[in-house]
């Protein structure tokens, strides 16, 4: 069943009318009619049954039926990932929402070559990757933050994970962190003074993956994945 994000709160047997590109959307782009039930969320009501009630020239009505799911927040978990080509990126958005990120700090480093950052086509990204992955929320996300204003960002509660390219692997590691906040390098890596200035950080725990050296879009997926196994 289509699956759409809205900002309205939600609630049994409200009607709401969803704007024209949503609409196109939902009618010219999924090819949905009066009459066909979709799934809608807010990122904090949970997961609700509507059916399309009527179909406009650049609208369309909705009647919420009932609630499917309800809300249930997500542990913290923080993806800081050095901007990197806009694929790259994009992907790393995408798979960084369907393994449950919830904060995302994307990062300026020394090697960073690509500077700019569309904030609202990540938005984007994460909110369509939310639909299809079946998640009642969406990642937050937030400006491009330079690597030493980066752990100002962090509670008390946070720790710091810098995914390194040489050290012990986190075997026995990745078990023991709590709350943790994935720092993850651009292509070319950190430079020395930036590992310098992380490792001085406050309850940093360096990691490293494994005996190969992983492209920074690989990096990112593949301690998500790791994490969700722990």
């Amino acid at each position: 069943m289509i699956r759409l994000f809205v900002n309205e709160k939600l609630s049994t047997g409200l009607k709401l009318s969803l704007d024209e590109k949503k609409a196109h959307y939902l009618i010219h782009v999924m090819r949905q009619k009066e009459g066909d039930n979709i799934l809608l969320f807010n990122g904090a009501d949970g997961e609700f049954k509507a059916t399309i009630a009527e179909v406009k020239k650049k609208s369309c009505c909705l009647t919420v039926l009932e609630q499917t799911r309800g809300f249930q927040e997500r542990p913290e978990l923080i993806l800081c990932p050095a901007i990197i080509k806009k694929e790259n990126m994009d992907l790393v958005l995408e798979k960084a929402t369907e393994l449950g990120v919830t904060k995302i700090y994307p990062l300026i480093t020394n090697r960073t070559v690509v500077r700019a950052f569309n904030l609202e086509r990540a938005r984007i990204i994460l909110r369509e990757a939310a639909e299809q992955s079946e998640r009642l929320d969406i990642p937050e996300i937030f400006e491009p933050v330079h690597l030493k204003d980066l752990f100002l960002k962090f509670s008390q509660q946070t720790t710091p994970v810098f995914l390194t390219e040489r050290g012990k692997t986190g075997d026995k590691l990745l078990p023991m962190i709590k709350n943790p906040a994935f720092i993850v390098g651009p292509e070319g890596g950190f430079s020395d003074s930036e590992v310098d200035f992380i490792l001085s950080q406050k309850n940093v725990a360096p990691l490293h993956l494994g005996d190969l050296i992983l492209r920074a879009e690989t990096a990112s997926i593949a301690i998500l994945g790791a994490w969700l196994c722990v």
